[in-house]
């Protein structure tokens, strides 16, 4: 009687929570990939459906992701869609974005967009499943990771005399980064320093669209 008891408490418990609430809380999606440039751990967009597809069939869901292009003022931009559909028929719907650089360095166009749908869809599944692959703003590690580029560059240009000779070019290259960084901002308040930096320079206008752009796309204030 006493296993009967559990069991029908464990199904009531069962009942009481959404399936997604259930996977939300036994999901484990580790950082299994290295960036050896930056120095951390991360997890893919593979990591999360891997980890994610047992808990699928146990509790009788589906998911399914999808992308869409679009143009948003200069940006080609890729839209990530995850619908998550528990088994009475309930369905979350959660999208992200993410910019496609078409003349990124190495890479081929299908490449590129190829990269921004993995990014996308990455980061549609976190917010579905509630994983953060952010640092806290108020965090020594957050503060300390804003700092490593800057303290790169510093050292860059110490080694290399040809930066120090030629400041026009490396700003070239800052600007270049500073579209990336922009496309790729997880929030707002990331925008202002980029514009602080290029405030003056030929780029700033350029900067300025481009963050009119960012804020237009994730809904931010004007």
């Amino acid at each position: 009687m006493m296993n009967v008891a559990v069991n029908t408490q464990a199904m009531a418990a069962i009942n009481a929570s959404s399936t997604l609430q259930l996977i939300q809380l036994e999901l484990k999606a580790p950082k299994s990939k290295f960036n050896k440039f930056g120095n951390f751990h991360y997890r893919s967009c593979e990591d999360i459906l891997e980890a994610v597809k047992p808990l699928l069939h146990k509790y009788g869901a589906t998911l399914v992701v999808s992308d869409e292009v679009q143009q948003v003022g200069p940006l080609v931009v890729i839209t990530a869609k995850a619908i998550f559909t528990e088994a009475d028929g309930k369905q979350t719907v959660i999208t992200a974005h993410a910019g496609v650089d078409i003349d990124k360095k190495g890479m081929d166009v299908a490449q590129t967009f190829g990269a921004s749908s993995s990014y996308a869809r990455k980061y549609a599944l976190n917010g579905l499943f509630l994983i953060d692959d952010t640092q806290d703003p108020d965090t020594d590690a957050f503060q300390e990771q804003q700092k490593a580029p800057a303290q790169q560059q510093a050292n860059a240009q110490q080694q290399n005399p040809a930066l120090q000779q030629n400041p026009q070019s490396q700003l070239t290259r800052d600007f270049q980064a500073a579209l990336k960084d922009i496309q790729f901002a997880k929030e707002e308040t990331a925008l202002k320093p980029i514009y602080q930096y290029f405030k003056g320079t030929h780029f700033e206008q350029q900067i300025v669209k481009a963050c009119k752009a960012k804020k237009d796309l994730e809904g931010w204030s004007a």
